[in-house]
């Protein structure tokens, strides 16, 4: 064929080919959930903001998680603006690298978002479960490894190829047999299922072994919970995962991935915020939210009788919620397995759980009610159930 000659016109394989695309409908989706998952940010950090006065690590963690969402949607979007969800064999060849680029690069912030919330939820649970030391190592240890299997699923993303350019047409080079990294992750995605399914079904052990009406035992399993989903979701994306396999069609298939991952992102993300939305839920609903009380004291007087039931059984106060300072703490094993106040310097609000000889109902004290609440309690004796050791 000379030079002058006109290539063959292109022939779909099948009428409609040319003109599939999935990139909007995954852009509306990823920036759909992102929002979401801003929306739940949003009012965990308020939450904290009115219930502590102050936001903390795992605030901070779940910020910064959302961020790297944002991030990624935002790559996503310029890799569909270039062709990203189309067929490859549709796009010119300058549409075809700079998709290639976008979508390689985003799987930066689209791994670090799914795995660095993760570690919010390790947190959280940390604190209101209050585990025995072996299994706060368990935790940990699991949590670390995590850790550097979404790392090394990172460094694998760039040196498949050499040079990392390769990958996306922009020079010539010799990559890894694509198998080893659709291997690779699908390795971390059984690891991200078994971790989240452990996130959860954890906090619902000890959930349902408390005392509490079933309606608040159900919303605090379900919220503490929610990586049930997550993992469901993770499963699913495994599944997409051979879609990598085929480089053909590269710029068409591997928009499944994109999308799964952020959807599992903000999935984790929001699992880790409706646990400390309580004091939100309360503001606009009131004490009798999740089946509490009309008053701190389920209608008992704060100085005539303090937090005792209609028996007069003592009830134990417990935390559920993160703790304003740790100086003069003291934890004490309470029948609930999570953490007796007993912080005389604390200067804020505490999110609290009274569990009642007849009921549970659920308040949020100042720094006087609480001292006067542990003060009350430490002239008692609570029926206490012996922790397991460990757990």
């Amino acid at each position: 064929m000379s030079a002058t000659e006109a290539s063959p016109p292109f022939v779909e394989p099948y009428p409609g080919y040319a003109a599939e695309n999935k990139g909007p409908t995954i852009l509306g989706v990823t920036s759909a959930m992102t929002l979401l998952g801003i929306v739940f940010v949003a009012a965990r950090v308020y939450s904290r903001v009115i219930s502590m006065g102050k936001i903390y690590l795992d605030d901070y963690i779940t910020l910064f998680s959302i961020t790297l969402c944002v991030i990624y949607v935002g790559l996503a979007g310029a890799a569909i603006s270039h062709g990203g969800g189309r067929h490859l064999d549709t796009l010119s060849p300058e549409d075809v690298k700079k998709a290639l680029y976008y979508t390689v690069i985003s799987f930066v912030p689209g791994v670090s978002s799914f795995t660095i919330p993760k570690f919010a939820v390790v947190v959280l649970l940390r604190k209101i479960l209050n585990p025995g030391r072996a299994h706060r190592m368990v935790m940990w240890v699991v949590s670390v490894i995590y850790g550097l299997l979404a790392i090394g699923m990172l460094v694998i993303n760039f040196a498949q190829c050499t040079p990392a350019r390769a990958q996306w047409l922009d020079a010539p080079g010799k990559c890894w047999d694509r198998q080893i990294t659709v291997d690779y992750a699908m390795a971390l995605g059984i690891y991200s299922v078994l971790f989240d399914f452990y996130l959860a079904i954890y906090p619902t052990v000890v959930l349902f072994q408390l005392q509490l009406n079933w309606r608040k035992k159900l919303a605090l399993s379900s919220s503490l919970g929610f990586g049930y989903c997550a993992g469901v979701i993770t499963c699913y994306k495994c599944y997409t995962l051979s879609g990598l396999l085929e480089v053909v069609d590269f710029t068409y298939t591997v928009d499944d991935v994109v999308l799964w991952t952020n959807i599992e992102a903000n999935c984790v993300i929001i699992g880790a915020c409706i646990p400390c939305l309580y004091p939100l839920i309360r503001k606009l609903f009131g004490n009798s939210a999740l089946g509490g009380t009309s008053g701190p004291t389920g209608g008992n007087s704060k100085s005539g009788g303090g937090y005792r039931g209609n028996t007069g059984r003592t009830n134990t106060v417990v935390t559920i919620g993160s703790y304003a300072k740790n100086k003069g703490r003291s934890r004490n094993k309470s029948i609930s397995q999570l953490d007796t106040i007993n912080d005389m310097d604390a200067d804020s609000k505490y999110i609290i759980l009274e569990e009642r000889s007849f009921h549970c109902s659920t308040a949020e004290l100042t720094e006087p009610d609480a001292v006067a609440a542990n003060v009350q309690n430490e002239h008692r004796k609570p029926e206490r159930v012996a922790k397991p050791d460990g757990w």
